[in-house]
């Protein structure tokens, strides 16, 4: 099986030392040079504004306050890190989702806010001014629900429930929950949210039952973009884990494939890069960079842990 040798690993270090966006850099440093889990949260912490929210984590756009897109990639960090429920920084942030929170759509609002029209921005990331019209009834709620990013926090309220109030929080578990049991097919953006929803349930019965209907079929990987790319490579790292994840066998072939084409497709400077581009070339010069150390982290993590890295036994 083809390894990352220890001279591309190497490589991905000095990339990840020179350039890397401060928080990738302490990840890197967490996962592979045993950095202390606090001194990465105090990094993180630096993204956190007043309201709880985050801001300037999302690299498709560059807007510093807080919205729940933002914000949402601030959890994949603190789900990476398993940060501690007692954590101030916690506590600030669940005031914040539980706040934005919904009852009558069973989505968040302010997913992105207007001012991100005013700075650089993805183009599907463009703030539309129109009011959702409101469901007529609770089918129609789960027919209408958007799992992509919603998800993905209602997985923060199932992790962090004591500071939600019990009879919300469980409203918000079944929304998710009937939304996955109730669906036909599936979204490779909404999968991602998903999966963070279903890995934070502390119910294992339900998680299996959950994670059967998401991927028990065998189509998993068929909802990715045709051709590979490194938007598809980084899917595949954080649907598939671990290769203790129930479902590893299943698709262990796409796995391995996956890992085989990373290992290949590292650029001359130890990075990986995204394969979409937005912006001028001025504005992305900078995104590509902050994009090019998350995914080196994340991909070499996921390299590590399926044993796809040259060791030095």
């Amino acid at each position: 099986m083809k390894c990352l040798t220890k001279k591309q690993f190497e490589k991905a270090r000095e990339f990840m030392y020179g350039y890397a966006q401060d928080i990738d850099f302490a990840m890197f440093q967490y996962y592979f040079e045993n950095k202390p889990q606090e001194q990465v949260i105090e990094v993180l912490e630096k993204y956190q504004n007043e309201d709880g929210g985050f801001g300037t984590l999302d690299y498709d756009f560059c807007f510093s306050k807080s919205c729940l897109k933002q914000t949402e990639s601030a959890c994949r960090y603190i789900f990476a890190l398993d940060v501690p429920e007692t954590h101030f920084m916690i506590h600030k942030l669940m005031k914040y989702i539980v706040e934005n929170y919904n009852m009558e759509t069973g989505e968040w609002d302010n997913l992105i806010v207007s001012e991100v029209n005013d700075f650089p921005h993805a183009w599907w990331w463009e703030y539309e001014d129109k009011e959702k019209a409101l469901p007529k009834n609770y089918d129609e709620l789960i027919a209408n629900y958007n799992p992509n990013t919603n998800s993905a926090l209602a997985g923060m309220v199932m992790k962090y429930r004591r500071y939600v109030p019990e009879e919300l929080a469980e409203y918000i578990k079944k929304v998710v929950t009937d939304k996955i049991m109730r669906s036909d097919s599936y979204f490779q953006y909404g999968m991602m949210s998903d999966l963070y929803f279903v890995n934070a349930l502390s119910d294992e019965n339900l998680k299996s039952e959950l994670l059967k209907k998401l991927m028990g079929d065998g189509k998993l990987f068929d909802l990715l973009d045709e051709g590979w790319g490194t938007e598809r490579a980084h899917k595949a790292c954080i649907w598939i884990n671990s290769p203790n994840h129930p479902y590893f066998a299943m698709y262990k072939n796409e796995v391995d494939d996956n890992h085989t084409k990373l290992i290949e497709a590292q650029n001359e400077d130890g990075s990986w890069s995204p394969n979409w581009k937005w912006g001028t070339d001025e504005v992305w010069k900078d995104v590509e960079r902050r994009h090019k150390g998350l995914m080196t982290c994340n991909f070499l993590w996921s390299l590590f842990k399926f044993g796809r890295i040259e060791s030095d036994k």
